[in-house]
């Protein structure tokens, strides 16, 4: 269970992910071995991962969504079986006139047309409507969880 520090913590990192231990104790109030053992707990149990995101548009990279429809099997189970695709980053059921919702990368178009090879030769998918991102307004938050719910993640109650 999060507690404040906890939530101040990934709302912190969540404007700077490249704050020091030091500063993040210092405007807490809290030893940075505190900061170090909180962090460390929230990596372990997958509650925050600190990475670095490149631009693909900017990289020359094609950036597609993907909209799928399944036939057959369970979309759970679809999902499942497409995770270890390298170039798909994201993966989510959805309802709607479509099962699954994918975010994928590729190097070029001759990558992107692999992609769609090896996903029609799935088991269990019908249909797949790509959608070829042209240029990105906006990709993240950066945010946390501040956004997800239209609240402050520091104030639960809102």
């Amino acid at each position: 269970m999060l507690d404040d520090l906890d939530r101040r913590l990934i709302e912190m990192l969540a404007r700077d992910g490249r704050r020091s231990f030091a500063s993040l104790a210092d405007e807490l109030g809290v030893s940075q071995s505190t900061v170090r053992a909180r962090l460390s707990k929230l990596r372990e149990d997958d509650v925050l991962q600190i990475v670095a995101l490149c631009n693909a548009l900017l990289l020359g990279h094609q950036v597609v969504r993907l909209l799928l429809r399944v036939r057959n099997l369970t979309p759970r189970s679809v999902a499942n079986g497409l995770l270890g695709i390298s170039q798909i980053n994201h993966v989510a059921l959805v309802a709607g006139s479509h099962d699954l919702y994918l975010e994928a990368t590729c190097r070029d178009q001759p990558q992107l047309i692999d992609l769609l090879d090896e996903i029609r030769r799935h088991p269990g998918i019908a249909s797949i409507q790509p959608i070829i991102v042209t240029s990105l307004a906006k990709d993240y938050t950066w945010e946390g969880l501040r956004g997800t719910a239209g609240q402050s993640i520091s104030d639960p109650d809102g």
